[in-house]
Formats: C-alpha cells, sequence, structure tokens
C-alpha cells in the first residue's frame, strides 16, 4: 500500500498525539543521553557525576551538552569518525543514536553550555576561557617559584 503525503502526515500526527507514544520516546532520549554524559565524565574526568570536563558544573544535566573537542566541524576530517558515519550535520537525538551505535568513540566530552559557549568563540582558538585563566594562573605561579632571575 502506497501513502499519500496527506496519509503520512495524518499517520504521523497520530502517533504524536498518542501520549505513550511520546512518553516512550522521551523516556529513551533522556536515558540516552545520560548515558552518554556519565560514560565521557567518567572516561575524561573520572567522575560518576556527569559533570562539565573544564569547571566541573554538576548541578543539573540540562547544562551539560556533548562537546566535540577538536570542533565539530575538524572532527569531519577524522578518518576513524568518517569509517563509523561520523558528519557535522549530526546534532540532538541524530548525536546520540549515532555515539550509542558506535560504541562511545573517542572525540568527544562534556561540557556545560557556558564552557562549550566559549570554547567556540571566535578567536579562543577551541579553547575554553577557563583553561586559558589556569594556564596563565600556572605561568605565574611558575615564575613566582622559579630561582631563576632573567
Amino acid at each position: 500500500m502506497v501513502l499519500t503525503d496527506e496519509d503520512r502526515k495524518a499517520k504521523k500526527n497520530t502517533c504524536r498525539q498518542n501520549s505513550e507514544y511520546k512518553t516512550d520516546k522521551h523516556v529513551t532520549y533522556v536515558t540516552n543521553r545520560l548515558n552518554i554524559l556519565s560514560h565521557y565524565s567518567k572516561s575524561i574526568s573520572n567522575s560518576n557525576i556527569p559533570c562539565c570536563n573544564c569547571c566541573g558544573e554538576n548541578s543539573h544535566v540540562d547544562f551539560l551538552a556533548i562537546d566535540h573537542i577538536a570542533g565539530k566541524n575538524q572532527m569531519n576530517s577524522e578518518p576513524r569518525l568518517i569509517k563509523l558515519g561520523y558528519s557535522s550535520k549530526l546534532k540532538g537525538k541524530s548525536l546520540i543514536n549515532w555515539i550509542i551505535e558506535n560504541n562511545y568513540p573517542k572525540g568527544f566530552q562534556i561540557l556545560c553550555h557556558n564552557c562549550n559557549v566559549a570554547k567556540g568563540l571566535i578567536g579562543n582558538e577551541n579553547t575554553c576561557t577557563h583553561e586559558t585563566i589556569r594556564q596563565e594562573e600556572t605561568f605565574a605561579r611558575m615564575e613566582e617559584q622559579s630561582s631563576f632571575e632573567l
């Protein structure tokens, strides 16, 4: 049986209006997202609680984002990810499903939305402002502790 565009739309709307359909889809999405947040938090920041790899934010999972470490578009040229079917066009549910289907590949981390946005700002060279501040503080401490005089 061939469905017309109108038939497809009607069927789709019927599914969307079904509260069980919405609940099952939403529960699956939330569960999958939480699994990803937990996995990358454990493997990168060594925390059992989903948290930002940069600042440690962990007050609520809605504040956390899945970050492309090398940058979203730069990952298009990673041979191992291309082989797995990665595309920078993947986002939201599609990205979450792709990550799980490909067994949580390397190249992703968890950042809070603030760190994720700061990292992506032009001029920040794919580095969060927190990281720049930490480097400056480290260099200042090293200068203070240094016994060498210029």
